[in-house]
């Protein structure tokens, strides 16, 4: 296991500046996955803060496939954020750093160690409350899709295989309730029937891409407030952040996690499932903002199944919480023992009034 001590931190962070005075650092202490830290440095006379990150290779075992798409991904919105003339070109996007001899980063024990410029004058915040809040998340992510729709081949790495296959989920769902494997299903059967119920509906994304109606894009994979660093003062968004789990996927993905995450005030493992109701103002503000980007490159197709992504995603995301529950929580952090199955309930709520609703 590799110690973060500040002797580390100090080597890790002269392998990208070995000409810079390491001055002191900071763990930001909010993600589950990766290990973050601001660092202060005083390159070439004028203090700049850095961001030095431990990316997780238990969870991203393809890191380097990670790195390359990041590198890769961030290089593209710098020359595309000049060419349609961006009003803050050296914000709206996270920009690596080599280290001195040219690579991606540095490999530890237990992480691989990269380098991002600190954006200043932004925050990341945890929920949207706001019609205001979600049009500017959405927006974000629309503009960052647009920007990435032309990034020249080769295809990018698929570092998390079948992630949002939603056909994929509800047959391990299934398979979950036949092995049972401690004794939870017949306390759930009701829960798992009304999931197999409406899979028709969690499909009609994943269908309509597989006849070919749309391409592959290039998605986020988790497309939320918090993964867009909004303006202090303006309260403007400023760019898209944690980008590891961009990858190959559908626009409509991205779309349907905003609606997951956005369209309801409550959180996702909200116990009364009588307060779970979708805002259609919430959702107005989310389709306004992602279509005045996304309107550059969507399709028809794509466009008609704008509500259909968020029902997707949520029964998707759903079932993945009641198989981990018939699993014995293997899977996903808990707070308490029914944690999964009330997350797994509160998803069930939030896609039928989804189409109560839309």
């Amino acid at each position: 296991m590799e110690e973060i001590s500040e002797t580390l931190l100090r080597r890790r962070f002269a392998a990208f500046l070995p000409n810079a005075e390491f001055l002191r650092s900071e763990e930001c202490r909010g993600g589950h996955i990766n290990r973050t830290f601001f660092v202060d440095a005083r390159v070439y006379g004028r203090e700049r803060r850095f961001v030095l990150q431990s990316v997780n290779k238990n969870v991203f075992k393809n890191y380097a496939g990670v790195m390359e798409n990041v590198f890769r991904i961030s290089a593209h919105l710098g020359s595309k954020s000049l060419d349609v003339g961006s009003d803050d070109p050296t914000r709206d996007h996270i920009h690596f750093l080599r280290t001195a001899d040219g690579g991606m980063g540095v490999d530890g024990s237990i992480g691989f160690w990269r380098l991002y410029r600190y954006i200043g004058g932004a925050e990341g915040r945890l929920r949207a409350t706001t019609p205001d809040e979600a049009r500017a998340a959405a927006e974000a992510f629309g503009r960052f899709q647009w920007l990435l729709a032309d990034l020249p081949a080769p295809r990018l790495w698929e570092t998390i295989s079948s992630f949002h296959d939603t056909r994929r989920r509800f047959a391990n769902l299934e398979k979950s309730a036949d092995a049972d494997a401690v004794g939870r299903l017949s306390a759930v059967r009701g829960d798992l029937e009304a999931y197999l119920a409406l899979r028709p509906e969690a499909l009609k994304v994943q269908e309509a891409f597989e006849r070919g109606e749309f391409p592959e894009r290039i998605a986020h994979n988790d497309a939320k407030y918090s993964n867009v660093l909004m303006d202090s003062a303006t309260n403007r968004a400023v760019c898209v952040i944690d980008l590891d789990t961009c990858m190959p996927g559908l626009s409509l993905h991205d779309f349907g996690d905003l609606m997951r995450s956005m369209s309801c005030d409550r959180p996702e493992d909200e116990p009364d499932t009588s307060k779970i109701v979708v805002r259609r103002d919430m959702y107005d503000a989310l389709v306004d903002g992602f279509m005045s980007q996304a309107d550059n490159f969507l399709l028809p197709a794509e466009r008609a199944l704008l509500p259909n992504a968020g029902i997707a995603i949520t029964l998707e995301t759903g079932s993945r919480f009641l198989a981990d529950y018939l699993d014995g929580d293997r899977y996903f952090h808990i707070d308490y023992p029914e944690h999964n199955l009330v997350r797994a309930r509160s998803q069930l709520a939030l896609a039928r009034s989804m189409l109560d609703t839309l």
